[in-house]
């Protein structure tokens, strides 16, 4: 037998092709798992044709609430039926929580509805989101309801969350809200409520529990802010 380089040459091409005309009909080229095939059909993405992936639909909120202050009585009605619309709708608790953020910052009759019922959402970031969007709204209506969370709600960081938006609402009648959970048994929950009433009253008798509930009960303890050094820590890191 012939083995020249020529021969073997041609004789390793022949098996080539043979190996290829046999098993091309069952080799799919465009299924690449490893996203090793540079020439797929499809490109590669996460986004469904036709519908708006959960990074878009948040950015698209943020601008609505970046055009809350520009827009007109009208337009911000007709906006905030629309989100009212778009909360019913909506699965995912993450963006349900951005639209009440967003709905936060529009000073309608129809934000004011959604916001309420998110005070009522089975997920404790929806509600947290609308006790701070009640914060920033403020108004008797805002007290109110944040008093009912205060004393109502199951989850300590919603309890917080509402705590800290009652002092945000600057109204001095969030004083008999925050009342109640100035004897709470939890120091964050307790240091929280001492902030909130500073701001509500102007008054400031540092992280003295017990100065605080003799200015409530009508007697006049000395101020003292000293205390409130350990605020900037609080600060620094978010933890209240």
């Amino acid at each position: 037998m012939d083995s020249s380089p020529g021969m073997r040459h041609l004789i390793f091409v022949l098996c080539l092709l043979a190996i290829g005309s046999a098993g091309c009909k069952n080799v799919d080229m465009t299924a690449d798992p490893a996203g090793l095939w540079p020439f797929s059909r499809e490109p590669r993405t996460d986004k469904v044709p036709g519908l708006a992936t959960p990074a878009e639909r948040v950015a698209a909120l943020r601008k609505l609430t970046e055009r809350a202050s520009r827009a007109g009585p009208d337009e911000q009605e007709r906006i905030s039926r629309e989100l009212a619309q778009a909360i019913r709708k909506e699965a995912d608790p993450s963006l349900r929580a951005e639209i009440v953020q967003t709905l936060g910052h529009y000073p309608t009759e129809s934000a004011g509805l959604t916001l309420r019922s998110a005070l009522s959402d089975s997920e404790a970031d929806v509600r947290t989101a609308a006790c701070e969007a009640w914060g920033r709204r403020g108004g008797p209506e805002a007290v109110e309801l944040l008093g009912g969370v205060v004393s109502g709600d199951i989850d300590p960081d919603v309890r917080l969350a509402a705590i800290r938006a009652l002092g945000n609402t600057g109204d001095p009648k969030a004083v008999d809200a925050l009342r109640g959970a100035l004897a709470d048994s939890d120091p964050a929950t307790q240091r929280r409520v001492m902030l909130s009433l500073r701001e509500v009253t102007g008054k400031d008798f540092g992280g003295d529990a017990r100065k605080w509930q003799d200015h409530l009960n009508g007697r006049s303890p000395e101020q003292d802010s000293s205390i409130w050094v350990v605020e900037r820590f609080q600060k620094l890191w978010g933890l209240f």
